[in-house]
């Protein structure tokens, strides 16, 4: 069965499957420009909307292409978001030198504040594609491990090192790693942890308590062995 595509008003070009620089172009045009200049990108959505098909097999190819493209979009965004940081520090620091470093870090968190206000997601989605990116430029998480969620994506962030290494062991790093099975992994080391100090402070008790009773016993023997210990006489004949 040939797939159909249905637009309203002009037709929309042939999509050609998941091509990652169209779609890099699209959110740097978005994000490069003014909110006045910025394409409008309805025709594509309404486009996308639209795919039709009798065959479930061409559905779950196009919903594989968009889950591609979303991964590339957060991805990308996360990038944006850093480079506006550093943007933002820069000029700062640059145009500001008369102000003290606590004067600097209040206005770059005024203005940070500000930025983020223009953006159109929380605060809190625009930090965590931020760790997200972060963590893939540094290293932390490999290319290949990463999920095509960005709420997934950004629990893996959360570990250390020696969690995340637990975590692969475990096979909850990659692709398919899910956000119930990562918090749950980090709820049961959080409980080993605090197993841990439970059984640490137990012990120190113990420990504090037997010292305190080998005090006790030492000042016993230190008082039997002052009362047996012979007199000295004083003067000159003592013998």
């Amino acid at each position: 069965m040939a797939v159909r595509r249905t637009t309203t008003g002009s037709p929309a070009p042939e999509r050609r499957g998941f091509d990652p620089a169209r779609i890099r172009r699209t959110i740097e045009q978005a994000i490069d420009h003014e909110p006045a200049a910025n394409p409008d990108q309805r025709g594509d959505a309404l486009a996308i909307a639209a795919f039709e098909t009798s065959n479930p097999d061409h559905l779950a190819v196009e919903i594989g292409t968009l889950w591609s493209r979303a991964q590339e979009a957060f991805l990308t965004i996360g990038h944006r978001i850093i480079q506006a940081r550093h943007l933002i520090e820069d000029r700062i620091r640059g145009s500001n030198t008369h102000l003290t470093p606590a004067e600097r870090r209040a206005q770059m968190h005024a203005e940070w504040r500000v930025f983020l206000g223009k953006l159109p997601f929380s605060v809190q989605i625009a930090s965590q594609l931020e760790c997200v990116s972060r963590a893939l430029a540094e290293g932390r998480i490999s290319p290949a491990e990463l999920p095509q969620n960005y709420s997934v994506a950004y629990q893996l962030t959360t570990l250390s090192e020696a969690e995340l290494d637990a975590a692969r062991k475990e096979g909850l790093v990659g692709p398919r790693a899910r956000r119930d099975a990562i918090i749950d992994f980090k709820r049961r080391l959080r409980q080993a942890r605090l197993d841990r100090e439970a059984e640490l402070i137990r012990r120190r008790e113990r420990i504090i308590a037997e010292m305190e009773k080998m005090r006790h016993e030492l000042l016993e023997i230190d008082r039997e062995l002052g009362e047996h210990s012979p007199q000295l006489e004083d003067g000159p004949g003592a013998r």
